[in-house]
């Protein structure tokens, strides 16, 4: 039972997302951890990351341009899937 409560709870912390940040010279940064927690794929997050950073950009009419994009895959009971996306903001 406490395995099952272990496993449940961090499926459900999983979920962290920094939001949209402003980084360097028009640069902006989003992470965020799968919602599945050690069961998710990189690509899950990524998709979410990507589908944020366009609705932000698109608030001023641009799209976005990936500076960098940093994937990792869960490793059961040591991290979950995560994503981390450096991009700009530019005009199509």
């Amino acid at each position: 039972m406490r395995f099952t409560v272990f496993l449940l709870s961090i499926a459900l912390a999983g979920c962290a997302s920094t939001g949209v940040v402003p980084a360097d010279r028009g640069t902006y940064m989003i992470s965020k951890q799968s919602a599945a927690g050690i069961f998710g794929t990189s690509g899950g997050v990524r998709a979410d990351i990507y589908t944020e950073a366009n609705e932000f950009c698109a608030r001023t009419n641009k799209g976005v341009e990936t500076m960098n994009l940093e994937l990792k895959d869960a490793i059961p009971f040591v991290r979950t899937s995560s994503a981390t996306l450096q991009f700009k903001c530019v005009a199509p």
